[in-house]
């Protein structure tokens, strides 16, 4: 899982640079309309998908190897396009923007599952030795 965590970290800090300029550029207008998008950048793109990716690479002995690689792209895909849908949206709302936000919150709520199966079912993730 250790491509996966690499990816995971490197994506989500692209997504901290993201959230940094958003956040730059509204105090510098003075205009925070963007503030949710801004937020959820930071917290789905750079704080969830860097912890996702230090979780595999600290527990590298997990069981449930597809179960993982599906969590590893669904978090990538879901946590990647939905900040950013949901910055397109604040920017036009209509119905195809709308689809572009919640098309890939719903990916990520999977991505969220696949977690907490991960978590709980997973019998080598906190097996002692």
């Amino acid at each position: 899982m250790l491509p996966y965590s690499k990816w995971l970290i490197r994506v989500a800090a692209i997504y901290s640079l993201i959230g940094a300029l958003i956040g730059s550029d509204m105090a510098g207008r003075k205009e925070y309309t963007m503030v949710p998008a801004h937020a959820h950048i930071l917290v789905v793109g750079w704080l969830t998908l860097f912890a996702y990716g230090i979780f595999y690479y600290v527990f590298k002995e997990i069981q449930m190897i597809r179960t993982a690689k599906l969590h590893a792209w669904t978090s990538l895909i879901g946590g990647g396009l939905m900040p950013m849908g949901m910055l397109v949206y604040y920017q036009s709302e209509n119905t195809a923007t709308l689809l572009s936000f919640i098309i890939p919150a719903v990916i990520l709520l999977i991505a969220i599952i696949l977690f907490i199966i991960i978590l709980f079912f997973d019998k080598k993730l906190f097996a002692r030795k």
